[in-house]
């Protein structure tokens, strides 16, 4: 859906750059600098070949499959996707406030050694780790790419690129006010809904594909709970909107409505766990 492709690779490469900017200003005060620069560029480079390969071989994987295999492989993704999801937004929520000083660290241990190769490693890691988190969260739209939307995904992707740099100029004038913690909390919000939007995409295309093959669910869970088209149809703008990223639904089945109230009981339950024992 419109929107989720940019926003999701805004906030991810927010953190590459952010990333990417820590070791370059850490490097340019070293005494080999122009050598450190070379190993760094090398780094970004394997680190975003990684995640092209990545993107090339689930598109791959999912062209080579029959429609059922396609529907199964699609749901997998989505699962994982969310999966990962809430993992990467607990782990910011968990280092932001040291993530700089873990990075400085490790690359001052291999600089200790006169090893810049492990500062490659480190660098094509960081990448590699923000590309294929990337990669798995659009894996439903890659798979699907095709010559009439291959525009206009390309063109989101190249659009959020551009706009995190603009956004990293512009919070590098107001950081002093508004902190990095702020930012990161703020849009993982909208993440975690992302997530369950993807997991609710997921159920409900599972339960479809066993309704498909006869397998018996019992019947109320795929009624729907109640219908608030006339209030706010998912079918339009602000419907849809709040479909791709907080996983409204104006007629939703009840097994949506259980799943979503799950997540979030879950999801609350792991983020006050890690906040008594921060």
């Amino acid at each position: 859906m419109k929107g989720q492709v940019l926003f999701v690779i805004w906030r991810e490469s927010i953190e590459a750059l952010l990333l990417i900017g820590i070791i370059y200003a850490w490097i340019k005060q070293h005494v080999d600098s122009q050598s450190g620069l070379r190993y760094l560029w090398g780094g970004i480079a394997i680190g975003i070949g990684s995640s092209i390969l990545l993107a090339l071989l689930i598109y791959g994987v999912f062209n080579v499959l029959n429609d059922t295999e396609q529907s199964l492989f699609m749901i997998i993704m989505e699962f994982t996707a969310c999966i990962l999801i809430v993992q990467m937004v607990y782990w910011m929520n968990s280092h932001s406030h040291s993530m700089k000083s873990d990075i400085v660290s490790g690359l001052e241990q291999q600089t200790e050694k006169q090893n810049w190769w492990g500062v490659t490693f480190i660098v094509a890691i960081a990448i590699a780790r923000e590309g294929s988190e990337i990669v798995v969260f659009l894996s439903g739209f890659i798979m699907s790419l095709n010559a009439s939307n291959a525009i206009d995904f390309f063109t989101e992707v190249a659009g959020g690129i551009a706009i995190a740099a603009l956004t990293l100029y512009l919070f590098s004038l107001i950081n002093h006010y508004v902190p990095w913690r702020i930012f990161f909390n703020v849009t993982g919000v909208v993440l975690l809904f992302l997530a369950v939007s993807l997991l609710l995409k997921g159920v409900e295309e599972g339960i479809n594909l066993l309704l498909e093959y006869d397998y018996p669910i019992p019947d109320f869970l795929y009624l729907p709970a109640w219908n608030s088209t006339g209030f706010i149809d998912d079918s339009g703008v602000v419907g849809n909107l709040l479909n791709a990223f907080f996983g409204y639904r104006s007629q939703p089945i009840w097994l949506s409505v259980i799943v979503f109230i799950a997540y979030w009981i879950v999801i609350s339950a792991l983020f006050l766990r890690r906040k008594k024992h921060a």
